[in-house]
């Protein structure tokens, strides 16, 4: 979804996936059929909506796991390591490291402590 804020303080929502750009007009496609179109004069700015959702879900997240969807720090992934060295399971590793456990197993298969068909435990 894609909100199109228009001149004269109007907006409209499109359920739009793609836009192309047409000699002066935005065109705006959803799975392929052509759902909408715009005068590039007349566009102020365009906001993708699902972006908003993703905040919340970030958010949401952060309330049980305050470091999920962040960046991971060298010292984060020596911690990672030292934990998993000393035999810990994912419910300490969750509880110690803040993040979710989806999260901590994507990190150990990239650093190489889980294969890719082991599952965290």
């Amino acid at each position: 979804m894609v909100r199109v804020m228009l001149e004269d303080e109007d907006y409209c929502d499109v359920p739009a996936d793609l836009m192309t750009f047409d000699e002066g007009v935005v065109v705006f496609w959803r799975e392929g059929e052509e759902v909408g179109r715009h005068r590039q004069m007349r566009i102020r700015s365009l906001e993708m909506l699902a972006s908003r959702s993703m905040g919340r879900r970030i958010e949401e997240a952060r309330k049980t796991f305050p470091n999920a969807y962040r960046s991971w720090s060298p010292e984060e992934e020596d911690r990672l390591k030292e934990l998993h060295e000393g035999g810990m399971g994912k419910d300490v590793l969750v509880k110690e490291l803040g993040r979710q456990p989806g999260g901590i197993e994507v990190r150990m298969r990239t650093l190489g402590l889980l294969s890719d068909d082991e599952k965290l435990r």
